[in-house]
Order: structure tokens, then C-alpha cells, then sequence
């Protein structure tokens, strides 16, 4: 016999029989937990209170970063975040309601109200010393208190920006001590940008703008350009409301830590931005004709910028740094491109400083512009001129003529070099609004060979300040041309993440050959020629002048007549210096451009931008310490033989002859010469008054007519 045998059959059945119940009653349960989860979903609405009773009160609270510092050169401080606070007094705060309560309630309800306004009485007294920077007394804030109290107000304003350290004040006072929900305090945190130096360098430190807004708004400045590395990481944490309505920090929940804002170390010296910035200041400010004017200095063995001053004058007449006219605002910038137009020949092997040039009474042929070319070289009565007398004196029909004899045919050749000394195009830059360089393109419709010739001179072609400075920082470190820049580094606590070194643009945009001798030209200019204004300087500098007139809208322009000229005959001027020095052994690169508004004065690159430099050179000498002793100048610059001559002559004070000439030109030779020019007519000069060779005082008027 099997154990099966052995099965009682009662057993088994009742076996089955319990099976066959869990299966059905699994079956049900499944089918009833089913059935109640749709009907949550889909019909059953819980009981905002109930679900508020059991879930925990957590508040998402943003952490936000702390902005990283901007600094100078040496460290100090240009731009720093500190917190501000908005100070405001719950008045309502702990006041009794007499509601349903007994006399015995209400007369100890009395007395803590009697209690509080001793209190609030305290804080009103105090108050006046702790906010001296008000004005208010006590009385004044004794009232504000008590009539917020009377009519329950929650937001009395007490005070605004106050400081850290003040806040900290506040919060010792009596009732203030008390804490926001027992005393009242409300502090409204701010966190504006603080600019120790104020105006100082405004327009390359930027300005602060909501995040929002950055996007909406054409950025400038460093707080615009590396906000992103500035602003840092916002953190995030959780917060619990206790029973009180106190919230503090949910332990329970996972936090994201807050990442402050690094630090961005420019190369901007602010000792030296406000040498800078008070030397043009101070001569904008005084004539009134100039609208704007900036100032770069670069240090030349690096490409550093440890100056850009950009002055604009404001409806109010006054000045301050609204916009970068250093990088944003590209022009003709007239006989600073001579230098430029001089390596090209020299490099070419097209001519030496000595090479003479037939003046040819200054006319032009098979040219498309005003022919008589007139200026210094007809006073001087020569029939030749010499390349460096003609760069001296920045001759335009020097420069015209001989980029037309040696390029007329090879344009091409002549305009590409443009490109190589970076005046053409444009390059990376840490601030944005830098325009692009533009010259004469002869593969575009409209091109004419004017556009060459005139491009020798400085119109017909577009260029910044910083291109310019940028191309004689060049000339100054014997041709390798370093790229400018304005941020040094970005560092976090101290310690240095990304580091900006010195870059070159172009290893040799000139042999040291050409770059010497255009030393050697730039420092006759400033010794005997155009920008001799700074020959007195407490260190010699190698530099040129340049001026050139603005061309005027359309509107302006009287029909048929010059585009630089208004119906009134007032012209706008572009005038610029730029040089090195110490000429012998270059430290520092600096350039000079003004702005006129449209006037009848004359305004010249030799005048107010060449003292300008001249005294930032002289200032600077002053507080550096390696320049504790001047430095005589290696020799006098041999004068030309004919132009020394000429000077004794007394040729300054003679009326320069401009029969024969067109208008620009004739009004370019009478204004160089130091004279006012009135006009009448069209086409070329048939009369003048005084005649050419009379002896007139400068700053007097000749009178010409046009036929």
C-alpha cells in the first residue's frame, strides 16, 4: 500500500475547497483595489485642508550667488557688490485684540500694548543717530511709528539703501532687537553694483543689467561681456514654516550648493585711467565746439591697455563715458594713415626718406578730385620736396602723388597692405561694439582710383582708434604687432583659473629696417614738424597728427557742394595723435581723437590731442619711479636745408596763395596755415583777400570767391 493509498479523500476536497476561496478572493480584492484607484483618479477630489494637514509646508528658497569683483591691474577694486537693504517697520506687529475677551484678558492686553509703545517711543529716540544720513529727528519717527500702529499698516518705510553696517545697527535697537515677527524689522535686501571710482573707466567696466534684460540690450563693457563668469551659480535649498511662521532649513530635503561669481582682473592701471581721463576732461571741457573725444594708452611690448578714456558730451553740456568711441565708432581718420602709407613704400622699395619729389605746383592730372594740391609744400615756394620734408609737414600731395605714380596701376597692392597691418577688418577683442576697419575695395561696384589716392591721406577709408593705436604700437615694438587686450585674468579666491598672456597678431608687419626709420620720421614730426606742440615733453615722443572732416549727412549739405561742408560752412572735424615713448626706447603707445560738432573754428590733430598726450606724458613721468630723472634726448633731428630756409623766411606769417585751388583744398591750406577761411561760389578759387604773401596776425579770416 502507497501513501497515496493513505489520502483521506475528506482532506482533499477540503483543501480544494480553500484554494478555490483565496483564488476568488484574490480575484475580488485585485478587481476593488482597481476599481477605487480609477475612482481616485477620475472623480474622488481630496480636501485641500486635509492634504495641507498631513504634507510637510517646504518652500523652494533660491540661493543667489554673490557677483564676482572686477579689478584693476594692481588689485584694487572697480567694481564690487555690497548689500543694500530697504528698511521697513511692521507696525501691526504684536498688537492685542480686545475681541472676546475678558476684562482681566484685556487688561493685561493693555499693559503689553502700554509696554510696546515704551518700545516703540526707545526706537524713535535712537533712531536719528543710527540714520543720521536721513536728516529725520525724533519726533518725526516717534509720529511714523505711532500712526502706522493706529491704522495697522505692515510696510512703513523707514529707510532706504542703507548699509550693511547700519543694518546692523538697527538690528540692536529696541523692539528692533525683538526680531521681524516679534519686533517689526523688514528688511528689503538690494544688491546694487558699487563703482568706487565712479565714472572712472565706465564704458570698459560696463554696467550691471537685470538677466533679462541682457539679451534685450546691445551689451558693452566687461559686466555685459563675462557676466556669465561674474554671476556665478545660483544654489537651491528647502525650507520649513514652523508652527510660529518661522521658516528655517529642511533637513530632509537635498539642497544644490550656491557657486559665487568669479573675480575678472583687467589690465586697466586706474592710476593711470585718471591721469588719463583728467587730461581730456579737462581740455574737451573747455571748448565747447569738440562733442567727444577718446584716449587709449597700450603698453607696447605686450598689447595691455592701461588707459581707454571715452568722453561724449551730454545735452547738459557735460562730459562723461556713455559710449566706447575707442572701439565702436570707425571714421576717416586722415594723415595718422601716412605713416601706414609710408612703411608701404618703404617696404616696397619704393622710396627713401630723401627721395625728392617735384612738387609740380602741387597739380594733379587724370585725377577725379580737386587737382591743386596746395598746401605746406607751395608756401615753402620749392619745386622739389623731400619724402620726409613731405612727412614732416604732412603734405597731401606728397602721399597723393606718390601712391599714384607707384600703385596707379596696381591697386591691389597697395590696399592689401591694409589688411596686414590689421587697419583693415577687425580682431577678437573682450569688448563687444568693436567695428570693422574698412578701405577701398576695388572688385566693388562704385570704385574709382580717387578712392586709392585719397586713401594715402586718410578719407576713403574707415578706421577705430583702437586699429590705429593698435598699428603704431606695432611700428614702436619694430614691426610685431601685439593684439590689444583689457582682461588679464578671471580668478576665484585669489587664486588664478583662466589666465589671458599677450598675443601676437603678426610677427613682423615691417622689416626693423623700415620700422627704424619710421622712428626716425615720427620724431622730425614731433621736433620741427606738425605735432611739434609736444617737443617739450618731460619724455621725447615719436607720433603725427592727422585731421580730417567728417562726412555729413546728405541733409546738411548744401546742393552741389563739398559733403564735409554744411549750408551754414561749417565742417565737423575727426583729429587725432597718436605716438610713442620714450621715442629711443618705447614703453607706451597712446592716441588721441576728438570730435568737433559742426563749427567754423578750426580743429587740428596737432593741437588739442597732441597736448593731451603731452601731458599724460608728463603726468605719468611723474609717478613712475623709473623715470625719477629725465632723460636727454639723443640729439637734435637734422633739419632740411630748403625748410629751415623757408622758416626764416618768416613763412608762418604769410598768406598761403590758394588761386587756383578747390574748395576743400583751398579751405585745408588756409586753416593749416592758422587762418579762418570765408567762401562764395563754386568750383576753384579766382580771388582771395588778403592777397598770398601779406603778413596777417593768425587766427584772422581770408576771404576767397570760387568760379
Amino acid at each position: 500500500m502507497t501513501n497515496r493509498d493513505n489520502i483521506n479523500p475528506i482532506d482533499s476536497n477540503r483543501t480544494c475547497k480553500i484554494l478555490w476561496y483565496l483564488y476568488w478572493a484574490f480575484i475580488l480584492l485585485s478587481m476593488v483595489i482597481i476599481g477605487w484607484t480609477i475612482y481616485l483618479k477620475t472623480v474622488w477630489t481630496p480636501d485641500p485642508a486635509t492634504i495641507g494637514f498631513f504634507r510637510p509646508k517646504k518652500i523652494k528658497n533660491v540661493i543667489k550667488p554673490e557677483r564676482g569683483t572686477i579689478i584693476d591691474h594692481n588689485g584694487k577694486i572697480l567694481a564690487i557688490t555690497t548689500p543694500i537693504y530697504d528698511i521697513f517697520m511692521d507696525c501691526a506687529v504684536q498688537k492685542p485684540n480686545y475681541a472676546n475677551k475678558s476684562e482681566k484678558e484685556k487688561q493685561e492686553l493693555k499693559k503689553n500694548e502700554e509696554e510696546w509703545i515704551e518700545k516703540a517711543k526707545a526706537l524713535a529716540a535712537a533712531l536719528p543717530e543710527v540714520l543720521s544720513k536721513d536728516g529725520h529727528d525724533a519726533k518725526y519717527y516717534e509720529n511714523l511709528i505711532l500712526k502706522g500702529r493706529e491704522r495697522n499698516l505692515r510696510y512703513v518705510s523707514i529707510s532706504k539703501k542703507v548699509d550693511h553696517p547700519t543694518y546692523k545697527k538697527l538690528q540692536e535697537l529696541p523692539l528692533f532687537n525683538e526680531g521681524k515677527y516679534a519686533g517689526g524689522i523688514i528688511a528689503d535686501t538690494l544688491d546694487p553694483r558699487q563703482y568706487p571710482y565712479e565714472g572712472l573707466a565706465r564704458s570698459v567696466i560696463g554696467y550691471v543689467r537685470k538677466q533679462e534684460d541682457i539679451e534685450k540690450a546691445r551689451r558693452r563693457g566687461i559686466e555685459s561681456k563675462f557676466d556669465y563668469q561674474l554671476h556665478g551659480t545660483p544654489g537651491l535649498e528647502w525650507l520649513r514654516v514652523t508652527d510660529n511662521k518661522i521658516k528655517i532649513h529642511d533637513n530632509d530635503s537635498s539642497t544644490v550648493a550656491v557657486v559665487d561669481g568669479s573675480d575678472i582682473r583687467t589690465t586697466i592701471d586706474i592710476n593711470i585711467q585718471d591721469i588719463a581721463d583728467k587730461a581730456l576732461r579737462t581740455r574737451l571741457q573747455a571748448n565747447e565746439d569738440i562733442d567727444g573725444g577718446c584716449l587709449i594708452l597700450m603698453e607696447v611690448e605686450t598689447g595691455a591697455i592701461r588707459a581707454m578714456v571715452n568722453l561724449t558730451r551730454g545735452t547738459d553740456g557735460r562730459l562723461g563715458e556713455n559710449y566706447n568711441l575707442a572701439i565702436a565708432r570707425a571714421g576717416e581718420p586722415g594723415s595718422i594713415i601716412k605713416t601706414a602709407t609710408l612703411m608701404t613704400l618703404l617696404e616696397d622699395g619704393k622710396v627713401k626718406l630723401n627721395t625728392r619729389i617735384k612738387t609740380n605746383g602741387g597739380r594733379m592730372d587724370d585725377v577725379n578730385v580737386d587737382q591743386y594740391i596746395r598746401d605746406y609744400e607751395y608756401q615753402t615756394g620749392l619745386d622739389w620736396i623731400t619724402v620726409l620734408e613731405g612727412f614732416k609737414i604732412s603734405s597731401n600731395y606728397v602721399f597723393r602723388h606718390l601712391v599714384k605714380e607707384h600703385y596707379g596701376k596696381t591697386p591691389d597692392e597697395y590696399l592689401k597692405k591694409f589688411y596686414t597691418y590689421r587697419i583693415a577688418g577687425r580682431y577678437d577683442f573682450e569688448l563687444d561694439g568693436f567695428a570693422n576697419g574698412i578701405v577701398p575695395d576695388t572688385k566693388r561696384a562704385g570704385y574709382s582710383p580717387t578712392d586709392l589716392i585719397q586713401s594715402a591721406i586718410g578719407y576713403s577709408l574707415q578706421a577705430t582708434p583702437l586699429h590705429m593705436v593698435t598699428f603704431y604700437n606695432a611700428v614702436a615694438n619694430k614691426g610685431k604687432m601685439m593684439k590689444p587686450y583689457v582682461v588679464e585674468s578671471i580668478e576665484k579666491d585669489g587664486q588664478v583659473i583662466t589666465k589671458f598672456d599677450p598675443e601676437v597678431l603678426n610677427g613682423a608687419i615691417c622689416s626693423r629696417a623700415t620700422a627704424d626709420t619710421l622712428v626716425r620720421a615720427l620724431t622730425t614730426v614731433t621736433s620741427v614738424g606738425t605735432g611739434s606742440k609736444v617737443k617739450n615733453a618731460k619724455r621725447q615722443i615719436a607720433g603725427k597728427t592727422g585731421t580730417a572732416w567728417i562726412a555729413l549727412d546728405a541733409k546738411y549739405v548744401q546742393k552741389g557742394g563739398s559733403r564735409y561742408v554744411d549750408s551754414e560752412g561749417r565742417k565737423q572735424y575727426q583729429a587725432s595723435f597718436v605716438g610713442f615713448f620714450p621715442a629711443d626706447a618705447p614703453k607706451y603707445t597712446a592716441i588721441v581723437t576728438i570730435y568737433s560738432k559742426p563749427t567754423n573754428a578750426s580743429i587740428y590733430g596737432g593741437t588739442i590731442p597732441a597736448l593731451t598726450v603731452k601731458e599724460l606724458v608728463d603726468k605719468l613721468y611723474a609717478i613712475e619711479a623709473e623715470w625719477a630723472e629725465r632723460i636727454p634726448d639723443s640729439g637734435e633731428i637734422p633739419q632740411m636745408d630748403d625748410y629751415a630756409a623757408y622758416v626764416e623766411r618768416g613763412g608762418d606769417g604769410l598768406v598761403p596763395s590758394v588761386i587756383g585751388h578747390g574748395l576743400q583744398d583751398a579751405i585745408y591750406t588756409i586753416e593749416n596755415s592758422g587762418y579762418k577761411c570765408s567762401h562764395t561760389g563754386m568750383g576753384h578759387v579766382v580771388s582771395q583777400s588778403p592777397k598770398a604773401g601779406e603778413k596777417v596776425e593768425k587766427g584772422g579770416t581770408i576771404k576767397i570767391v570760387l568760379k
